[in-house]
């Protein structure tokens, strides 16, 4: 099996087995929102796990990876549960599917995915656990990715990658802003993660935090963001969180 080619909507492709973080054509200020994709697994395959990266792995990039490079589904498994206990001895938790139910008191009953009891308290940890897979995937067939991990985000998103990258040991440098709020702050500093207060310098356009983490990416950092612009594998999670949708809506046709 050979790992599956990504694509940017723009019409570039990465070459085969290579990691999905940024588009090869994207530069900053160009106007573009340069996002990468896949072709869909030719079949929807689901297993009784209730471990959303375990339960859709057949159609998730990194056990493709895995298996291009040799590695067995159990192999493969054992990633994602040693990865799993990791994330719940540093939580609290680790990932499993979440609710998905209609909400009566709502006007129209409208269906309802309650992501509140997930890793971190947000849907945010789901995209980023499939990027540390991923990662690790590629350590265990000898393509280690050096550099920390970067993020620039105050709120659940760092939140998120805090929890995961003190999971994995992995370094994390997080951007943020003056008025971060002193809570997410002193969580961050408690699992870890190596901060930088970005202040907004007269004349310059655009996010100062963004900026430090564009430049801390260029400078060898790896992209740990949901931003798909940034990090293409982010998606990767995000599907696990359709095919729920998908399953609980199935259940009621």
């Amino acid at each position: 099996m050979t790992a599956t080619r990504w694509r940017c909507c723009c019409g570039a492709s990465l070459s085969d087995g290579e990691m999905a973080l940024r588009c090869p054509r994207a530069t900053d200020g160009d106007g573009v929102d340069h996002l990468l994709a896949r072709p869909p697994a030719p079949r929807f395959e689901i297993e009784d796990d209730p471990n959303p990266f375990l339960r859709y792995r057949r159609m998730l990039s990194p056990w493709r990876v895995a298996q291009a490079g040799g590695l067995s589904d159990g192999d493969y498994c054992a990633i994602v549960r040693r990865l799993d206990d990791a994330v719940a001895a540093v939580d609290g938790r680790g990932f499993v599917v979440t609710p998905c139910e209609r909400a009566p008191g709502l006007p129209g009953a409208p269906w309802v995915k309650d992501e509140t009891g997930n890793v971190s308290g947000s849907h945010k940890g789901r995209h980023l656990m499939g990027v540390l897979i991923e990662l690790a995937v590629r350590a265990r067939l000898g393509q280690r990715e050096g550099g920390p991990l970067a993020i620039a985000s105050c709120g659940n998103a760092a939140l998120a990658a805090a929890v995961l990258a003190r999971a994995a040991r992995r370094p994390l440098a997080v951007f943020i802003p003056p008025d971060a709020s002193p809570s997410v702050v002193d969580r961050l500093r408690a699992l870890g993660a190596e901060l930088t207060i970005c202040e907004r310098t007269a004349g310059v356009a655009g996010d100062p935090c963004y900026h430090r983490f564009r430049a801390a990416v260029e400078g060898g950092a790896l992209p740990f963001a949901c931003q798909g612009p940034d990090c293409g594998l982010t998606i990767e999670g995000g599907r696990t969180l359709g095919w729920e949708i998908g399953e609980r809506l199935a259940r009621e046709a």
